[in-house]
């Protein structure tokens, strides 16, 4: 499960009695992960590939040290209970485009021939998160590193299988939204808010940076031509 977002003491509900806050940190898991390649063979050792997936996740929001103050001011109390929907639960699309070289050792002494060939691959790119909160203006793009080991079986002249474990990591940032909510038919708009320990608020300004990424592993097929 990797952290996307972490802030503390940020706005997660308003009414017109109270605000109410908490330690905020959105994580999310991936569900599915296809990736259409475009690859070249430079020589029977060595190939160029272009990368593109998506993947589908599912993030939960964590509400830790709840409080609650009123709008107009006063001493901040704590809330005993979090409701069953204050914590946003939605989704995530990732977006992950790459240029990777793929190196098979055992074809540089070697005609490339053949039905089993090992390889190691590794690329740059760029990964990009869309992720559907109340919290963040839009997407959030990084700068993705990825490389891992695979195995490639050539089934005939047409068609060969590939199993893959991957490495990949980027670092996102995402920007505050202006807004979280609106009340009274969308005519109050209660900005992203962060609280100090009074209980006093501003808008916020920047959320820090995490590092995203892990292992994934891929099974797939190719069409040679």
């Amino acid at each position: 499960t990797d952290t996307m977002l972490q802030h503390k003491s940020m706005i997660y509900k308003a009414t017109d009695e109270a605000f109410f806050y908490g330690d905020i940190t959105i994580a999310g898991e991936a569900a599915f992960n296809p990736v259409l390649r475009l690859g070249y063979h430079l020589t029977t050792w060595l190939a160029l590939e272009l990368q593109g997936g998506v993947t589908f996740s599912e993030y939960t929001a964590d509400i830790a040290n709840p409080m609650q103050v009123n709008p107009e001011g006063g001493n901040p109390q704590p809330v005993t209970e979090v409701g069953d929907f204050d914590a946003e639960n939605r989704s995530t699309l990732i977006f992950i485009g790459n240029i990777n070289g793929v190196w098979y050792p055992l074809n540089m002494d070697g005609d490339g021939s053949g039905r089993w060939h090992p390889y190691i691959t590794g690329g740059v790119g760029i990964a990009s998160y869309n992720l559907d909160s109340n919290y963040v203006a839009g997407p959030s793009s990084g700068f993705n590193v990825d490389f891992g080991l695979g195995i490639q079986l050539i089934a005939d002249e047409l068609v060969s299988l590939r199993a893959e474990i991957l490495y990949q990591t980027h670092t996102i940032q995402f920007e505050p939204a202006e807004y979280f909510d609106k009340l009274e038919g969308g005519t109050v708009q209660i900005p992203v808010y962060e609280f100090d320990d009074a209980g006093r608020y501003s808008p916020v300004q920047e959320f820090s940076s995490n590092t995203l990424g892990g292992i994934t592993w891929q099974i797939g097929f190719a069409i040679n031509l």
